[in-house]
């Protein structure tokens, strides 16, 4: 019966293929240890396998089972037992489909059994074995004993051995499913620092000749070589070696950099540094939506080395429905700093003077219109703590003239991202958390009578998103968030806490989730007649709670692989720490949305079907309900 219906289902299948000369299909069973699509994807069986002769199919099929063989082995599953049929099943007397049957046994997963160092007793250096990974009694993986011998090796770069070299052996005891590494150390010569020398070039391609032309580059580089901070006769830390290269690599100004030494005579030796350069030059254009703004169209251009020495002047440009800004910046990756060599990336400054107008619905009154002009100056600074971890300082200060109310406004905020997921953009697994503190301050916009408005407030909020694959290609994301106002602000800046939107509770208007209170005071029109006027007033001092979970599949078919299907649920309650004047407002919403990638882009549109989870009838149909975005949602 399972052949019956595993041949309708290849007969379906291949209906719709264009010019299959020779249809099969794949059979896997007996497999435990990984899944059904993971093995597939192992195989890496071409696009075009069906439209090749059965000799050559049968072949390759036999080829791509040695793939499956050696993800068992790096996973310690060295009792392995897998054996391949071919079948095939006759549709007409001239044609059958092919179909290959792998069964797999497992069998008992090997584990480390100790591990010992050779290497020459004069140049041994201090390593405690027993901590290593694959001198524990831990279920055999080769990633283990990689991440081991990376360890090493710095320790050895550490003390000036540049140029060690390392290599494993794996000695496996099958009678007691054990495995026994033995690692070969061969470090080398220590080196001692001579001179710093710096070449810098660009490559371009000639518009009359399709060739490369090699043109030196902008960067100055006795400059280059000062930022070097090893002093000549000292041994190189081969540690900042590394960590030298890898900051030059985070100024995104180098295509490749390449470092070697050389030994002197006298027993020194000179360090080499050629870099490639970008093109320093860079303009982009382009259309965008933002939910509060509407469409729009944006350029900028900026220059990346002025002067030789990376510094970057911008400027940029964006027209939307409801808003218009134009911006200057300057900024200069400060590489080292003084002596600040523990951290691995540059520290990049950045500081941008913008002028911008909008128009936007404010949250309490989606009817009316609010108007504001802005002078912004922003400093940002940025660099990576470790390889996972960033911070971000960020001081704001702007004029902002709203509605014919001036003020000056100043706000600091401290960020770190936690970032331990297999892709930043797009992540399948892993986690990322985001705390950050803040705090601002008001001032009214007379500079002869210069008085606070308000109280000085700070805020802080903490994000934790998980991503974990499912099954097959669906992949889970769920993302939590809680942001709090310690004193109360203004309205214009407490609303950065409300809730409601693309990125927050989809379905909802921006920023249309907040706790409020209600009032009503009796006045009189044009006319002299008595009216009520109903007066929303909006907590001051909010404190909010956001959970978003999505289920995305991604399309299986290559040629498909850059669409997602999503399923999501949002859920938002906001509330004030004058909970006996404003009342809570909390919503949740369910639906459905597509993604499609698009290089670093993610064109995102989701339609919440549901509104209210209390029960499960059909909700009428709303153009609000949809949410469209150019990114992924978290």
């Amino acid at each position: 019966m399972k052949k019956i219906l595993l041949l309708l289902l290849a007969l379906t299948f291949f209906s719709f293929a264009e010019e299959d000369k020779h249809p099969w299909y794949l059979d896997i069973k007996g497999n435990k240890a990984f899944s059904n699509y993971q093995l597939e994807e192992q195989l890496d069986i071409p696009e075009e396998f069906g439209k090749m002769d059965t000799t050559k199919q049968d072949f390759m099929m036999r080829l791509s089972l040695e793939n499956i063989k050696a993800l068992y082995y790096s996973r310690g599953y060295y009792s392995l037992s897998l054996t391949m049929d071919i079948q095939r099943n006759y549709v007409a007397q001239d044609s059958c489909i092919r179909g290959y049957y792998i069964t797999i046994r497992d069998g008992e997963r090997y584990r480390f059994n100790g591990a010992k160092l050779i290497v020459p007793e004069d140049r041994k250096v201090e390593i405690d074995v027993s901590k290593l990974n694959i001198a524990q009694d831990h279920l055999y993986n080769q990633e283990d004993i990689a991440e081991d011998m990376e360890d090493i090796q710095k320790a050895y770069r550490r003390e000036g051995y540049l140029h060690t070299t390392l290599s494993s052996i794996e000695r496996i005891d099958t009678t007691q499913k054990k495995i026994y590494v033995e690692i070969t150390i061969d470090p080398g010569a220590k080196v001692v620092m001579g001179n710093m020398v710096s070449y810098s070039h660009r490559t371009k391609d000639k518009r009359n000749h399709n060739i490369a032309v090699t043109e030196t580059g902008l960067t100055d580089t006795a400059w280059l070589s000062s930022l070097w901070r090893i002093p000549e006769g000292e041994i190189i830390d081969g540690n900042q070696y590394n960590t030298f290269r890898n900051k030059l690599f985070s100024t995104q100004l180098f295509t490749q950099i390449k470092m070697s030494d050389s030994l002197r005579e006298d027993g020194l030796s000179d360090v080499y540094l050629n870099v490639t350069e970008r093109v320093p030059g860079e303009m982009r254009y382009g259309f965008f939506f933002e939910e509060i703004y509407g469409f729009g169209a944006q350029a900028s251009a900026r220059h990346k080395n002025f002067f030789g020495r990376l510094h970057e002047f911008s400027t940029s440009a964006q027209i939307a429905q409801h808003k218009q800004e134009a911006s200057i910046g300057y900024a200069n990756p400060l590489l080292f700093g003084t002596s600040f060599s523990f951290i691995p990336t540059a520290i990049r400054f950045e500081d941008r003077f913008t002028l911008n107008h909008e128009k936007i619905n404010p949250p309490a009154y989606p009817d009316s219109l609010e108007e504001r002009y802005e002078i912004i100056n922003r400093a940002d600074l940025t660099f990576g703590i470790t390889k996972h971890i960033r911070f971000r300082g960020t001081f704001d200060t702007r004029y902002v003239n709203k509605n014919e109310d001036k003020l000056f406004k100043i706000k600091g905020e401290t960020a770190l991202t936690f970032d331990y997921t297999d892709d930043y953009f797009n992540p399948t697994t892993g986690i990322r958390l985001a705390p950050t503190l803040g705090a601002g301050t008001n001032w009214r916009a007379n500079i002869q009578n210069l008085t606070m408005v308000g109280d000085p407030y700070s805020y802080g909020e903490m994000t934790v998103n998980l991503y974990h694959p499912l099954f097959w290609t669906f992949n889970g994301a769920v993302s939590g968030s809680v942001g709090k106002f310690f004193a109360k602000a203004l309205e214009d800046d407490a609303r950065i806490f409300y809730q409601g939107g693309t990125r927050s509770v989809r379905g909802y208007r921006f920023r249309s989730i907040f706790a409020s209170d209600t009032t009503y005071e009796n006045t009189t029109d044009s006319d002299g007649n008595d009216v009520i006027d109903t007066v929303i007033n909006t907590g001051l001092t909010p404190l909010y709670f956001r959970f978003n979970e999505e289920i995305r599949w991604t399309l299986p078919w290559k040629s498909w692989q850059r669409w997602q299907i999503v399923q999501f649920y949002d859920w938002a309650k906001v509330t004030d720490s004058e909970n006996s004047k404003y009342i809570e407002k909390e919503r949740e919403s369910f639906g459905f949305g597509i993604r499609y990638r698009w290089q670093f882009l993610t064109f995102r549109l989701d339609y919440a079907f549901k509104k209210d989870l209390n029960n499960w009838n059909m909700e009428s149909f709303g153009w609000g309900r949809f949410a469209f975005d150019l990114s992924q949602t978290f």
